[in-house]
């Protein structure tokens, strides 16, 4: 049951012929349920009967139908650039030894090499690295052992 009341009102109102407003008729979208009036609504419904077909509902029967639609994807949360940032200083504090033992049994060029990640770390002043612990390694005696003037 297809209102032509109502193609009648929406082309006398969009002020059409009347050899325009078979051309109007022609360019909605007609489904077993009745005239759209809007292309998305038509693609919607369109889609949704396809969806019905390949569940094996027939959808021109007219009946009540129970289906819901289906869920086509969920969307994921994407981690910023500030909080991949963050993580990765987080890891490489988490990586990075504390222990004075560890650290002075190292040779003088690893030492240095610590000591400027470590440095890196405390400067960005959010993570697990705190200076008070690093100017205790570095004020040891041991940690300059062997330490060349080249280095």
């Amino acid at each position: 049951l297809k209102p032509c009341w109502l193609t009648s009102y929406i082309s006398g109102a969009a002020g059409l012929r009347a050899d325009q407003t078979a051309e109007a008729r022609g360019a909605m979208a007609s489904f077993s349920s009745g005239v759209m009036i809007s292309k998305s609504e038509a693609d919607r419904r369109k889609g949704d009967e396809m969806r019905l077909r390949k569940q094996g509902i027939d959808p021109s029967r007219g009946e009540d139908l129970a289906w819901g639609g289906a869920v086509v994807s969920r969307r994921q949360r994407r981690q910023t650039r500030v909080e991949k940032e963050a993580e990765k200083d987080r890891e490489e504090a988490e990586a990075l030894p504390m222990e004075p033992g560890q650290i002075i049994t190292k040779r003088p060029e690893a030492r240095l090499k610590w000591l400027q990640r470590a440095l890196m770390l405390v400067s960005k002043g959010r993570g697990p690295v705190q200076i008070g612990p690093v100017y205790d390694i570095v004020t040891q005696s041991k940690f300059l052992s062997g330490v060349s003037h080249g280095i």
